[in-house]
This record gives structure tokens, C-alpha cells and sequence, in this order.
């Protein structure tokens, strides 16, 4: 990648010091012509990852053209696995970096005032993240403000399936496991109960 598509596609302007990395920026420090280019890497480029990352960051800037191309390369997840390694152990966070993007398409839609088309949009791209965190390394825990503060219940269902799919693995995903049933107990606490009971578990076994 060029450094004229590095800047384009990471680069913090100056006075945006809030901003960690350019996925973070308000509407205010994204010039539209900013936008426009990103538009067209999207559009135009040769290298899928290049419109991955283009995908990724103007779903996270609150355009719908954005989601609908980030879905796309869900929909296809071997195209994009192992393109974002996690800091401190090494494993493929690229799927979690792309739950945060659309939680950030969320909030700006919010910002616009289409915080109920959004919440539909961004069911189906989180519901297929989700499904494949139950047999990958990231974590989903990013998004349980979604159902706790949000109070979006359709995702209660996603979660309890996540969970069956990891709480026989408990040397792999302990923490994984307690933060999942500690957003179930809020919610659907008879869930927990019963597939505890089922795998012949208690709180206690997850340290609670």
C-alpha cells in the first residue's frame, strides 16, 4: 500500500487527538473529499484488502454503502481471516475489528437520526460475525452493550447459541464463557440455568 492509501485510510488530521485511529473520527474531521476517495478504493481497487479496509472504515464513518460491501466480505470470511492479528497473543482479530465498525455504524446512524433502520441493518452482518466467533479465537463481548443498554433482544438468541458452542471448551474460552453468561443472567437467566444443568456445571465452575 502507498503512502497517499495509508494516510487515505488510517490517517488522524491534526486537532482530532481524541481519535485513536481514523475508524474514530467524528463527521467533523472527514472532509467529503475524504470520503469520496475512500469511496472509489472501494470501488476502484485491484487488492481486495485495500476495499476491505475501505469498507471497514466507511461503514464505521456511517455510510450504508460501506455496511453493505463490509457484509459481503463476511460473507466470505476466508478472504479477509488473518488480515488483523490481535496485540498481545497473535490470533485473528480481524472479525472482532469488524464488530466494532459496524457498533460505530450504529452510532453514527444514531447521530443522523436513523437509529431504527440501523438497528435492522446491522442485525444480519453482526448475526454472521457472531456465528463464527463460536469456533474462532475473538472475542464478541464488545457488542453485549447492544442488548444491555440498547435493549436490542434479538440478539439474546445469537448469544445463547454462541454460548452452547463454547462452554465445553473451558480451557480455551473461560473468560469467553463467564462474560456470556454474565450478560445471560440479565436476560434470559432460565437459559443459563438449564444449560448448566445440562452440562452438569455451576456458576461457581466459571468463577462466579
Amino acid at each position: 500500500m502507498d503512502a497517499q492509501k495509508n494516510k487515505l485510510l488510517f490517517g488522524i488530521p491534526e486537532g482530532a487527538d481524541y481519535a485513536v485511529e481514523a475508524i474514530d473520527l467524528d463527521a467533523e474531521d472527514i472532509p467529503s473529499s475524504r470520503v469520496d476517495a475512500v469511496r472509489e478504493l472501494l470501488r476502484d481497487s485491484t487488492d481486495s484488502w485495500e476495499r476491505f479496509l475501505s469498507a471497514k472504515l466507511l461503514a464505521a464513518w456511517g455510510y450504508e454503502e460501506g455496511l453493505i460491501s463490509l457484509e459481503a466480505f463476511v460473507d466470505r470470511p476466508e478472504s479477509i481471516a488473518g488480515g488483523i492479528s490481535q496485540n498481545l497473543h497473535g490470533y485473528d482479530d480481524t472479525f472482532k475489528h469488524i464488530l466494532f465498525a459496524l457498533s460505530n455504524y450504529y452510532i453514527k446512524c444514531i447521530e443522523s437520526g436513523r437509529r431504527d433502520e440501523a438497528r435492522l441493518q446491522i442485525f444480519s452482518p453482526i448475526s454472521k460475525v457472531v456465528a463464527l466467533a463460536g469456533t474462532a479465537p475473538f472475542e464478541v463481548s464488545d457488542i453485549f452493550w447492544l442488548v444491555e443498554r440498547e435493549g436490542f433482544v434479538e440478539y439474546v438468541p445469537l448469544f445463547e447459541e454462541y454460548l452452547e458452542k463454547i462452554i465445553d471448551f473451558p480451557d480455551r474460552y473461560r473468560w469467553r464463557i463467564r462474560d456470556v453468561i454474565a450478560l445471560l443472567l440479565k436476560v434470559d437467566a432460565e437459559f443459563v440455568s438449564s444449560i448448566l444443568r445440562r452440562k452438569g456445571k455451576t456458576l461457581g465452575d466459571f468463577d462466579f
